[in-house]
């Protein structure tokens, strides 16, 4: 019998200095727009805000809708729970990415498709390649699915 297993996600460096790159390029080509000074602050207010918003979403995850933690249950079921405190299941899309230093998990809810950015520094190393293992297992049971339909 598995038991239901729970990640608890903590702040990111390498996402932080990944989206301070992206917004401050993003900030130095939108300054050499041939446009009025007027729109340029305008625009530089908004993408100030903008990244705020992301940086205390993804990188913090102090903001109330924040995954902090996955898990995954005994039937293999996965959800997420939010620092306002929703947990959330879902099933797992076999188009989730996995790679060295990120993981961007897909979750078919009711409604929608919910995406959970997980870099590999919001997890102990272990912890990590356990989800990359229950990832790997996923997509190959995935196939075999598919395979025998």
């Amino acid at each position: 019998m598995r038991e239901r297993i729970e990640f608890s996600l903590g702040t990111s460096r390498f996402l932080g200095i990944f989206l301070g790159f992206l917004y401050i390029s993003t900030l130095l080509v939108f300054f050499t727009l041939p446009i009025a000074y007027f729109l340029k602050i305008l625009g530089s207010v908004f993408l100030g805000w903008r990244f705020s918003r992301i940086w205390a979403l993804h990188v913090k995850r102090t903001a109330k809708n924040s995954v902090i933690a996955i898990w995954q249950d005994s039937q293999g079921r996965w959800g997420y729970k939010t620092r306002y405190g929703h947990c959330v299941k879902g099933r797992l899309k076999g188009d989730s990415f996995k790679c060295h230093w990120i993981i961007v998990l897909r979750l078919r809810l009711k409604t929608r498709t919910q995406n959970i950015i997980i870099p590999a520094d919001a997890l102990t190393t272990f912890q990590y390649r356990i989800l990359c293992t229950r990832l790997n297992f996923f997509c190959d049971w995935s196939r075999i699915k598919r395979s025998q339909a």
